[in-house]
């Protein structure tokens, strides 16, 4: 019986997920992507599973061949004015990704939020908004919980942000082979 309410649960994140997919602003991608492919480096930031999500669309735009780096690793470098954070927040109030925004501004630096809520700190800071309905109030969560926490906001902005790595992909002609070319050798 646990197997058919996973199979259930499953159909019902797909479902969800393709009906937020109408609801994005064409426009809105087009600008981050016109805002990411004029950007010197490229930073992306997100807290807990959001983190992990930057950190996915992070390695895509590796293998796309542009300067991206996840902020706070070791390695990440100074942020200039021709450089683009990419700040991931389900509520657009997580405190670290917001602090991060705080820093993108003071330092004249493009900042795209990838956030549900329309109204938030993230949404009035960043430059360039992408939003995705908010999850949070979703009746369908309010009905039974599918999927735990935040889960369909990292998951439909997985998507969202693949989906747009596919886009930059046709803008830049790049093929699948291209960004094998750059995937990781040392696993």
């Amino acid at each position: 019986m646990e197997n058919q309410k996973s199979k259930r649960s499953m159909l019902e994140i797909g479902a969800h997920i393709k009906e937020v997919s109408s609801e994005v602003n064409a426009e809105s991608i087009e600008e981050m992507i016109d805002i990411l492919l004029n950007s010197e480096k490229i930073f992306v930031v997100g807290a807990g599973r959001s983190g992990l999500v930057a950190k996915m669309f992070a390695m895509r735009l590796m293998h796309l061949g542009l300067d991206v780096f996840v902020v706070g690793e070791t390695i990440t470098p100074a942020l200039d004015e021709e450089d683009t954070v990419v700040a991931i927040s389900g509520s657009g109030e997580t405190s670290s990704t917001i602090e991060i925004a705080k820093i993108t501004k003071e330092e004249n630096a493009s900042l795209i939020g990838i956030t549900s809520l329309g109204e938030s700190t993230l949404t009035n800071l960043a430059d360039s908004t992408v939003m995705i309905r908010d999850v949070f109030s979703d009746s369908i969560i309010n009905q039974r919980s599918i999927a735990p926490l935040g889960t369909l906001f990292e998951l439909t902005s997985t998507v969202l942000l693949d989906s747009i790595i596919s886009e930059m992909m046709d803008i830049m002609g790049k093929t699948e082979e291209d960004l094998m070319e750059k995937h990781a050798t040392l696993e």
